[in-house]
């Protein structure tokens, strides 16, 4: 008999953080003096994730991984016990060697979207009998993940684009993506793409953000920050909802089988990026500084300041349920596929 999917899961919540600096309507007017909102609406839809990764390479190696991050890291951490941790941000690969656990082991796992490779490292040290395969658009990216991985007889590393994945990148007992699978274009093709790369009983691990469903409770400064982070990140088609993902994976074949709200546990992180993005808006000299950014690097700033309210809601004049969400979710390809 098959095995029942598993059901949604949300978080246990954490003791309470405090209250943010500002209520939202204030965050998202120090954004509209500092990059003019309307201007950078103009670029809603734009296709540039690559040309964003380029650009924000001194915000990741001079500021990310130097004052909140570990070397090679460019997602969030998961602190599990609402404390800022940096061993948090090996929480993903912790939580994909789990998976490879409950699946009865592994022999080929492959990371899309792998960055410098920080979690196929991490993963290929812990699991020295399994093979580990890194896949990223950048090749910047894919030397450094080389170089970082050069002792490592279990992790390799290839340039390409998850959309669709290259036909020789085939027969995974598990495939996973960070912070990247967002910026899918053809949601269906992708997950056709992802599902081909499986072998029967194959699983996907996805940690990302999740567009919460729209019912009318969400305020218009929600929706005007949720759209700003899109465009600050380079989200050209926006984020999608859980239930988007499913239906898509569903019909490329796989089926739902964990979905764990995260969103609670990247808290920490989120609140330290906005007190470093204070600076910038209430500092001119930090400003000043951060102009030897190209424009789509200095876009960070916007995503740091207004993240926490779009994670955790707004209480302030216009209250407002959270605009997104940050979600593990699990697939699995049939045994008889």
């Amino acid at each position: 008999m098959a095995k029942k999917a598993k059901k949604q899961v949300e978080a246990q919540p954490l003791p309470p953080l405090g209250p943010l600096p500002f209520s939202l309507s204030e965050a998202v007017g120090m954004v509209d003096r500092v990059f003019d909102v309307d201007k950078m609406l103009k670029d809603e839809g734009a296709q540039v994730t690559e040309p964003y990764y380029q650009q924000s390479v001194l915000v990741y190696e001079q500021f990310y991984e130097k004052y909140l991050s570990v070397p090679g890291c460019m997602h969030f951490a998961l602190n599990y016990d609402g404390v800022f941790d940096r061993k948090g941000f090996y929480g993903q690969a912790r939580g994909v060697a789990r998976q490879m656990e409950r699946m009865g082991g592994a022999s080929q796992v492959l990371e899309v979207g792998c960055g410098k490779g920080l979690n196929t490292i991490r993963l290929a040290q812990d699991h020295p009998d399994v093979s580990f395969t890194g896949l990223d658009l950048l090749p910047a990216h894919v030397e450094k993940a080389r170089g970082r991985a050069a002792d490592l007889g279990n992790a390799s590393f290839v340039q390409g684009s998850f959309e669709p994945l290259p036909d020789d990148l085939n027969g995974f007992d598990l495939a996973f993506g960070v912070e990247t699978l967002c910026y899918s274009v053809d949601l269906d093709a992708v997950c056709q793409s992802l599902a081909r790369a499986l072998r029967p009983g194959g699983r996907v691990v996805i940690f990302d953000c999740f567009l919460n469903e729209r019912d009318g409770t969400h305020s218009q400064d929600m929706l005007l920050a949720t759209r700003l982070l899109e465009v600050g990140w380079g989200i050209s088609q926006g984020y999608r909802t859980p239930a988007r993902w499913v239906e898509a994976m569903e019909r490329a074949g796989l089926a739902l089988h964990w979905d764990y709200d995260e969103t609670a546990h990247i808290l920490p992180n989120l609140r330290k990026l906005q007190d470093y993005s204070v600076r910038f808006y209430n500092d001119w000299k930090v400003r000043l500084q951060a102009r030897i950014l190209p424009t789509l690097g200095q876009r960070n700033a916007v995503t740091a300041l207004l993240m926490p309210y779009l994670f955790e809601g707004a209480e302030d004049d216009e209250a407002s349920p959270p605009g997104v969400s940050y979600r593990r979710m699990v697939f699995r390809k049939p045994v008889a596929a």
